[in-house]
């Protein structure tokens, strides 16, 4: 099941572009603050996650937890075309058991960063595109 939007966010592999339209036709009706609510109450369960399991990457998912706080911040100001795939990204990053589960690994949140990445670069905002190895 895809969305039915024009375009989709270059450089990502066939299952992630797969789970990235789906999530964003789930996220479609839903408001952008209830999301950010869903991405805080990810980011303080993979804290709490963190404090039993060294392999949960909390900086990571901290630094993810910010960029969608500033987006959410300047979301009247986002292109229109790149808003449904920040909000499916959004649902993506709140899931624990998407493609590479969060809690399970150290790289469990770099698909997360890869969709968020992917739909910085779509709304050409490449300077707000994270690097996981920088928060290692």
């Amino acid at each position: 099941m895809q969305t039915n939007l024009p375009i989709y966010p270059d450089g990502l592999d066939k299952l992630l572009t797969q789970s990235i339209s789906i999530k964003a036709q789930q996220a479609e009706k839903l408001e952008v603050s209830a999301l950010v609510n869903q991405v805080h109450s990810h980011v303080a369960l993979a804290r709490q996650v963190a404090q039993q399991s060294p392999m949960v990457h909390i900086a990571l998912a901290e630094a993810i937890e910010k960029t969608y706080d500033a987006l959410s911040d300047s979301w009247e100001q986002l292109p229109g075309y790149v808003q449904p795939w920040l909000k499916g990204a959004m649902l993506y990053f709140s899931d624990p058991n998407d493609e590479d589960p969060d809690f399970e690994s150290p790289i469990g949140f770099e698909d997360d960063v890869e969709i968020l990445n992917a739909c910085l670069k779509m709304a050409k905002l490449d300077d707000l595109c994270l690097n996981p190895e920088d928060y290692d």
